[in-house]
């Protein structure tokens, strides 16, 4: 609670106010003048009663002419609640953020544009010279341009005016509304304010999570900060986005053909179309499609297939024609093509006839259809496992290992390196498999390397001669989609009697699982590589998916996917990123191209566990390469933009306003003076109407008291002439 007006002044005009019908009733008291009658000694003890009912009632009416005139003197103080105390000449401490994600960039006249001119109009309007104030980039890498700095016009002026547009990054707008807890903390300031300007995507603003509330209503009640949120203006919410640019089918290899999808989505609020889009291998345009009419909300996957000539990393990229917002209308790729790839394959089948042939059959000939071993192919060497201590692991892409009865620590330890350095693995079940040995070699138990993609138990039988069939998984994964998309009768005749029961590993994927519920192939990440696990058999024996063309087209997309993963070199824009490096050592420096940059630069090479790396930090989108020296492997990564920020659909002001209520947070809408809603926030909630108000009662109230109670005196019908006059000063006494 605060006051407008000078507390001590208005504290004395207010109790001489109320003073004055006291000194008047005293003064009355005092000019009275008793004569002393014989004859009405006998009436007075008739008037004891009649006269305490008249001085009730004259401290009534004396109670409600002080009570008035002390609400006229409040109201004239103009007295505040929820102040921020920062009033008149005091200091007002102020932290001013401007949401930098790149949805502020939608626009011929962009939001950040908008955002720009408002976070001026705040510093020229309300901010004095030398006050702290603070300055904030928001997005997933919030930079804090002044922290707690002393007010300089010329200064923040500057500043403001170097702004062009918002980054390529999104809003992690929990972590932002963190900073801003901690900056308005180092306010030492009577006042504080924050104030957030922003164009409050629905993705952002519409659903609130309770810690990020949490954090606005300690900065309202702990901090004692006035919080604003100052909606940036947008022309329009239309808006084409490519979200997505993925491999999802054919040969990433020297003279192999594939195909990609670009996945376009319309997420404004209206229907678009004569949009056009345009692939491009290497930067030569190989495709222009048009998009056609989306819907709002709606997406569509557009195709093409390129084939590749050479051998090495062959960037890709989509391109939309332009719109309102140009951050989201390009994606990048990258293809690892690869000469050929070289597979070691570990049989643990005994039996291998013409009549129970080992799962090594099958496998070879699904990845050698033409029984090739071109250089340009993909080549299987198959050995016993108890062979596997004498190859080189280095000279192979993929190692396959089935039914392999048990893994020995030293075997286990040599996959891990294997995987983690960029090499693929497929592992498949079987009778000879010792699940306890896998999981205590493999698996995430003590002493276990931690690269099973699930924790393996007893071998589950189909009590259903004909066996389960096989169902894909809600999952992103190529192999996952390749399931979903095959045609319904074919995946219905696959049946599984037996496999073995797998618990999922915390970071690994479910990709098919039978009818049972049990997985039938899972995947995890280690390092640069990936393990993939079959809980059934490589052969006939628990099913027969071996005589089936699903089995052929999943195990040569997954040999393709565990040596050249598109998905793998797409990284997100505004993050930090661990390159791995082959051939290096820690403490060298590597040669860094980033995108639009005429001159490497030189980045340290360091230790990340038992990886080699070097850290990029992921500023704008585009290519990232790092250039291959002598013998030494180079690494080539696509950036893209976060998807998600696409969403330019906004909430508006009384929506956001209604749903941050609890939070006392200001909204200040987009049309009115923001100067005059931050003062009066300033000043607070006046009391003075209402106090005004009230005093206008009480004195009507004892208006009609007085004349009430003096019009029932001049009533009363009396014969006695000294209560006569007595009642007529009292009704002199009310009237005055």
């Amino acid at each position: 609670m605060g006051t407008l007006n000078s507390l001590g002044l208005w504290s004395i005009i207010g109790a001489l106010g109320v003073a004055v019908p006291v000194i008047i009733h005293l003064l009355y008291r005092k000019h009275r003048r008793q004569t002393d009658w014989a004859a009405m000694e006998l009436l007075r003890k008739a008037l004891v009663t009649r006269s305490g009912q008249v001085k009730i009632e004259d401290l009534i009416i004396l109670l409600l002419r002080c009570l008035a005139i002390l609400l006229l003197a409040l109201a004239l103080l103009r007295i505040t609640l929820d102040s921020n105390s920062a009033l008149a000449d005091e200091k007002i401490g102020m932290v001013v953020a401007i949401d930098a994600s790149y949805s502020m960039n939608h626009g011929e006249f962009s939001r950040f544009d908008d955002a720009i001119e408002k976070a001026r109009k705040i510093f020229e309007d309300t901010a004095k010279e030398g006050d702290p104030v603070s300055l904030v980039l928001m997005s997933s890498r919030p930079e804090v341009l002044l922290r707690s700095a002393r007010y300089d016009p010329a200064t923040v002026t500057e500043i403001l005016d170097g702004l062009d547009s918002a980054g390529p990054n999104s809003l992690n707008l929990e972590t932002n509304i963190e900073l801003l807890h901690e900056l308005v903390k180092e306010l030492k300031t009577p006042g504080k304010e924050c104030f957030l300007i922003t164009d409050s995507q629905e993705m952002d603003w519409a659903e609130l999570p309770q810690k990020t509330r949490n954090t606005l209503t300690q900065l309202k009640e702990e901090q004692k900060a006035n919080i604003f949120i100052v909606p940036a203006s947008n022309a329009g919410e239309e808006n084409l986005a490519i979200e997505s640019l993925d491999y999802t089918w054919g040969s990433l290899r020297k003279s192999g053909e594939a195909r990609f999808t670009a996945l376009v989505r319309n997420t404004g609020r209206s229907s678009e179309e004569g949009a056009t889009l345009e692939f491009s291998v290497d930067g030569t345009l190989t495709k222009r499609v048009a998009v056609g009419n989306l819907a709002a909300g709606e997406s569509r996957p557009l195709e093409f297939t390129t084939q590749f000539d050479k051998s090495g990393d062959v960037t890709l990229q989509a391109k939309l024609s332009k719109d309102d917002l140009a951050d989201d209308n390009i994606r990048h790729a990258v293809a690892r093509i690869r000469p050929g790839i070289r597979v070691l394959l570990l049989e643990g089948d005994i039996e291998n006839t013409a009549g129970n042939r080992g799962g090594s059959y099958y496998a070879k000939a699904a990845l050698r259809p033409q029984d090739s071993d071109s250089e340009e192919g993909v080549v299987v060497n198959e050995i016993d496992p108890a062979d596997f201590g004498l190859e080189k692991l280095n000279a192979y892409d993929v190692v396959i290992m089935n039914n392999v009865l048990k893994v020995s620590s030293d075997t286990a330890k040599r996959l891990k390196r294997f995987v983690s350095e960029g090499g693929g693995l497929i592992v498949f079940a079987g009778d000879r498999v010792e699940a306890s040995e896998y999981n205590q070699s493999l698996g995430d138990g003590e002493g276990g390397e931690g690269i099973l993609p699930a924790r393996l138990g007893e071998i589950a039988t189909s009590e259903n001669e004909a066996g389960w069939a096989l169902e894909a998984s809600k999952s992103g994964h190529l192999l996952a989609r390749l399931t979903a998309r095959y045609p319904e009768k074919l995946l219905d005749a696959i049946r599984i009697t037996r496999q073995i029961e797998a618990t999922p590993a915390e970071n690994s994927e479910t990709l098919i699982t039978s009818q049972s519920g049990n997985p039938v192939l899972l995947s995890r990440s280690t390092g640069s590589g990936t393990v993939l696990l079959f809980t059934t058999t490589a052969n006939q024996r628990w099913n027969n998916l071996p005589r089936e063309p699903l089995y052929a087209i999943l195990l040569q997309q997954a040999v393709t996917m565990l040596t050249s993963d598109p998905g793998r070199l797409q990284l997100t824009v505004g993050t930090d990123a661990s390159l791995p490096l082959a051939k290096r050592e820690a403490g060298e420096f590597v040669a860094l191209r980033t995108p639009g940059a005429e001159n490497a630069e030189d980045v340290r090479v360091t230790q990340d566990g038992d990886q080699i790396v070097a850290e990029v930090s992921l500023s704008e989108h585009g290519i990232y390469e790092i250039e291959a020296e002598d013998d030494k492997p180079g690494v080539v990564v696509a950036a893209n933009v976060n998807a998600s920020e696409s969403n330019v659909r906004v909430v508006e002001g009384p929506a956001l306003a209604n749903s941050l209520d609890d939070t006392g947070v200001k909204v200040l809408n987009r049309a009115g003076s923001m100067a005059d809603a931050i003062q009066d926030e300033r000043r607070g909630s006046e009391l003075s109407g209402r106090l005004l108000i009230a005093a206008i009662i009480a004195f009507i109230l004892q208006s009609i008291l007085a004349r009430r109670f003096t019009n029932r005196i001049n009533r009363e019908d009396t014969t006695d002439l000294a209560t006569t006059l007595q009642m007529s000063q009292v009704a002199a006494a009310r009237r005055s």
